[in-house]
């Protein structure tokens, strides 16, 4: 596997974002990083973090919708979130 990914490509933004620290959903990769393919770029991705020591999580996370159920509670979807753990960051970046 090649040891780097080119710039400016969806999988090299969103390495730059996860690696941060950050997390991301599908709408936010669109909103965010102009990537409409989400789950493609993590497939993409996912062979080149676990070589490096940084592999890609996920969490499933329930959030409220803008609709309602006839009592008036309101609806939940879930959601994938992606993230890299921070630990798997410190650890990588202190053991170059």
């Amino acid at each position: 596997m090649k040891n780097t990914l080119r710039a400016n490509t969806h999988k090299y933004r969103l390495f730059e974002w996860l690696k941060m620290g950050k997390s991301i959903t599908t709408k936010q990769a669109g909103d965010m990083l102009g990537n409409q393919d989400l789950q493609g770029t993590i497939r993409d991705l996912k062979p080149y973090c676990e070589e490096i020591g940084m592999p890609i999580k996920w969490k499933d996370t329930k959030v409220g919708t803008r609709f309602f159920k006839k009592n008036g509670d309101i609806k939940y979807a879930t959601v994938r979130v992606y993230y890299i753990d921070t630990n798997d960051i410190i650890h990588k970046l202190t053991n170059y």
